[in-house]
């Protein structure tokens, strides 16, 4: 490191077979492109807390200036978070909350609530209130699956025609979801939709469906909406009912942490904004299935 760089460390929750820490890697780059004084170094710990907390470990004994993390378990990284900030190393965190808000100098991230609420009043509005559904959570440590699926919880809640007859564990992973979902069909000859909680997984949703001649009668949700064949184009392609805009945070974690690099104050808490992307004709097709 030469003099004068300041060495961050970046540890997100995965970056294998995950498009939306992909993009949130380019988006953070790529603002930083202008500032050859930070040196990223990124690493990955495959969405296992354990290797997580050792990465932390081992970047602070090096001298890391700052943290960037997506913390896989706030509960297993409080002390790790702890050392940082009683070391006067500041820690921006992203998408999921730590709970503590003495361990990070800033926490950048959607309204994962809301994410669940509005595909909760989704479903309520397109299935007339009666549905039986599958969710597909993320990590269920992280306070992005917690909260997502809370939210839909609480919009469906007036609607007791609408059950979740099941709810599977698919840790953002397109092939868990898969795997995950086509033993769930096989269990459900009744079905109706799927609320998955990123788009990956709500692709492996449809693809199992798929296999065995059953996605025309599944109305399938994602949350994500990125560019390109992972994300918006599933909608673009009848796949998918509807997705949100998960807004990846590399461009708002890039500013926040040259602030903070710069001892200049930051926003505690930044909540990215969302909207819904819809494929009316995958909807109509859907409800038009179901009255036959």
């Amino acid at each position: 490191m030469s003099a004068g760089t300041r060495k961050v460390a970046v540890v997100p929750h995965m970056l294998r077979d995950q498009p939306f820490a992909a993009r949130f890697r380019e988006d953070l780059v790529a603002a930083l492109a202008d500032h050859p004084e930070v040196e990223l170094e990124i690493a990955d710990p495959e969405a296992d807390p354990v290797v997580q907390v050792r990465l932390l470990e081992s970047f602070l004994a090096q001298g890391v200036s700052a943290l960037v993390v997506d913390p896989l378990d706030p509960a297993l990284l409080r002390n790790a978070l702890a050392a940082y900030r009683d070391a006067g190393v500041p820690v921006i965190a992203l998408d999921n909350d730590p709970g503590d808000p003495s361990l990070y100098r800033s926490l950048i991230l959607a309204d994962n609530r809301q994410f669940g609420r509005k595909m909760g009043e989704f479903f309520a509005e397109v299935s007339g209130g009666q549905a039986d559904l599958v969710e597909i959570r993320g990590m269920p440590t992280t306070s992005g699956a917690q909260d997502r699926s809370a939210g839909f919880r609480e919009a469906i809640a007036n609607h007791p025609g609408i059950r979740v007859v099941e709810s599977l564990v698919g840790n953002w992973l397109y092939s868990r979801a898969r795997e995950a979902f086509a033993q769930a069909l096989a269990r459900l000859p009744r079905l109706d939709g799927v609320f998955a909680q990123n788009d990956e997984m709500a692709r492996g949703a449809w693809d199992a469906a798929a296999e065995v001649g059953r996605a025309e009668e599944l109305l399938i949700t994602g949350i994500d909406a990125l560019r390109g064949e992972h994300g918006l184009q599933l909608v673009i392609q009848g796949k998918l009912g509807a997705t949100l805009i998960n807004p990846p945070p590399g461009r708002a974690a890039a500013l926040a942490l040259l602030a903070v690099l710069d001892g200049e104050p930051v926003m505690k808490r930044t909540l990215l904004q969302t909207s819904m992307f819809r494929s009316n004709e995958r909807i109509r097709a859907w409800q038009a299935a179901r009255h036959r």
